[in-house]
């Protein structure tokens, strides 16, 4: 326990956190440095020490873009951290820790997989006017996905659409294919949008940050308009989804050196 509390570590901040999940700051100094000249990667140091995931891995950013944009993230916390103003951090920690491992990785291949049965893409509406605007924002990803993937079904029916296998077979060799970086990624736009396919076309940069929102958002959106929008309810909701999505799509651009829009 010692090491760890004198360690820049995740960890540490985990182990000192308080019931309203923030943690006292332990470091003055953030910066973003040279880790292997030989590979270009970098690291975050947090007073001169190397910055830890949860399980003391040090963070190795494939580029200073990154590194660099971790870094603000630690250097923009007040007295205290709070762990869930760090999105980029966080998806970095489970890149490292844990999609690596095999295991792992076909656990969230498989569960993604799973939900791909009920896409939010794929099962539509009863109701004819939402159901237009769900065939609107939904049939171009779907399309999409037809040519890269194979056959993708839609229905409006209680039970879901069919599913081809030929299409999951493909999508498990596509996912199992992706580095642990983008398949965490992968998920975590799934699990925002309710949509695999949202999630794959945004990430090869076929939908734009606010395309992925609109079109995870279609019920929501019709509703807010039909009944208005409820002040700390659907506000709040909006701008979870818009952190939840950009976050992600961030990272990818970061690592593969691109500049965000």
């Amino acid at each position: 326990v010692g090491r760890t509390r004198g360690e820049a570590s995740s960890e540490r901040v985990a182990m000192t956190m308080g019931a309203d999940g923030t943690a006292p700051r332990f470091y003055e100094r953030v910066d973003a440095r040279e880790r292997d000249a030989r590979d270009g990667t970098w690291r975050v140091e947090l007073d001169a020490r190397a910055l830890r995931t949860p399980k003391r891995n040090e963070y190795a950013f494939a580029t200073e873009g990154l590194a660099r944009a971790v870094a603000a993230e630690w250097d923009a916390q007040g007295e205290r951290i709070a762990p869930f103003t760090m999105p980029l951090t966080s998806l970095s920690a489970t890149a490292i820790d844990h999609m690596g491992d095999a295991e792992t990785r076909r656990v969230h291949v498989e569960t993604l997989l799973k939900y791909f049965g009920t896409d939010a893409t794929r099962v539509r509406s009863p109701d004819e006017a939402t159901a237009a605007r769900q065939a609107k924002a939904h049939d171009p990803i779907v399309a999409w996905a037809e040519r890269e993937f194979g056959p993708v079904e839609t229905s409006d029916s209680i039970f879901g659409p069919g599913t081809s296998e030929k299409t999951v077979e493909v999508l498990r060799r596509r996912l199992h294919a992706m580095c642990p970086w983008e398949l965490t990624c992968a998920f975590a736009l799934s699990a925002a949008t309710k949509s695999l396919l949202i999630s794959l076309k945004t990430l090869r940069g076929g939908l734009t940050v606010d395309e992925a929102i609109a079109a995870a958002r279609v019920e929501e959106e019709a509703q807010i308009e039909e009944w208005g929008l409820v002040e700390g309810g659907h506000d709040l909701d909006q701008l979870d989804i818009r952190v939840k999505v950009s976050a992600p799509v961030v990272l990818m651009k970061l690592r593969r050196g691109q500049k965000k829009n």
